[in-house]
């Protein structure tokens, strides 16, 4: 095949073998297989295995670039997970929710550091990292979400919300970053500043700070600049710049060459001039190093919710910030993130009752 970095292959007298076309964008064609031992068949093992690769192919292929190979092949064998250009390896019990997840997460390897040729031996957010982030969205869309949400579990220890799971990996003051070598990163970090909080950290600037319209376009050009190319991390944050319009040098200095913690405070949520149809004057403190551009939600007494956003600008000159929420009626209480989507580090601080 052209344009390939490296070359595997598999072989046992014991494989049973099927296949799907892949349609691809264009009109374009390719070739999904699994091959799998008969311990191994079943439609709740490896007889999805093929359908799999194939919705993770389409995906990847219609969101990000397209799939460049003629075929690929999903084998059962001793490997846990890896991957090559055009073939992975997945463990023979392999089944369900399990088997997809790491379908996706090994084919999707082909596009990092497969066609985007960055070095995983250097980098290794830039091959782990983004392959989680891809394969997140993934799960959302194959088969009608059959397999969603994959925001944690997988990737977050614990289980439960990434936000709060990526927190220790923030404020443990042994915690390297993530742009520290990989043979230099100790085995109980590897996950976390490998896999885990670059996916996160991309997952934040698509969903939190530049929105999903601006990343998705940002992203796919820094795809297509560098497809077969071998990009440095400064390419990757200078493309993504360009495309999106703004200036994230605060972003990429404290996820990746930093671990700033975030503490959005809640300082004091008040009627104007005591008066509920003046509107609530809201004040927020940023107590660490960290900013984030963040929303903030005002529970009516009647039932409903309003809800402000505030620009990442809100902390290039202030540590705390004052404003008013334009309500008419009595309000119950001010959240900060009421979606416990930032990586906040005291979530105690974020709710108050309107006096």
């Amino acid at each position: 095949m052209m344009n390939t970095r490296d070359v595997a292959f598999g072989a046992s007298k014991a494989f049973m073998w099927d296949a799907a076309r892949i349609n691809l964008p264009g009109g374009k064609k390719s070739l999904s297989m699994s091959v799998y031992p008969v311990e191994s068949a079943g439609n709740d093992a490896r007889g999805r295995s093929t359908e799999y690769l194939k919705g993770a192919i389409e995906y990847f292929s219609a969101k990000w670039f397209i799939y460049p190979y003629p075929c690929a092949v999903n084998e059962a064998g001793i490997a846990g997970g890896m991957e090559y250009p055009g073939i992975l390896f997945d463990g023979i019990t392999d089944k369900g929710k399990e088997l997809f997840w790491v379908t996706a997460h090994e084919i999707g390897h082909n596009w990092f550091p497969m066609i985007v040729g960055s070095n995983e031996r250097r980098h290794a957010w830039m091959d782990e990292g983004f392959n989680t982030f891809i394969d997140v969205y993934a799960s959302d869309v194959f088969n009608k979400g059959e397999y969603a949400p994959k925001r944690d579990g997988e990737y977050a220890p614990g289980g439960g919300n990434p936000a709060d799971e990526i927190i220790p990996a923030i404020t443990d003051p042994e915690s390297p970053t993530i742009m520290t070598n990989p043979d230099a990163i100790p085995e109980k970090y590897r996950h976390p500043l490998t896999y885990f909080k670059p996916a996160f950290g991309l997952i934040l600037l698509r969903e939190q700070i530049l929105g999903k319209d601006r990343f998705d376009y940002a992203f796919k050009n820094y795809i297509q600049k560098w497809a077969f190319k071998h990009p440095q991390p400064n390419d990757f944050f200078r493309s993504m710049e360009n495309s999106a319009g703004e200036d994230l040098a605060w972003f990429w200095r404290g996820w990746f060459y930093n671990n700033y913690s975030l503490d959005l405070a809640l300082i004091s949520a008040k009627y104007v001039d005591d008066k509920a149809q003046n509107g609530i004057q809201v004040v927020v403190a940023n107590k660490q190093p960290m900013a984030m551009p963040f929303t903030v939600e005002v529970k009516l007494k009647n039932g409903g919710k309003e809800r402000i956003y505030l620009p990442v600008e809100t902390w290039l000159q202030n540590k705390a910030t004052t404003f008013t929420i334009p309500t008419t009626t009595e309000a119950e209480s001010v959240t900060i993130d009421p979606d416990n989507a930032l990586p906040d580090v005291n979530r105690k601080n974020n709710v108050m009752v309107v006096k």
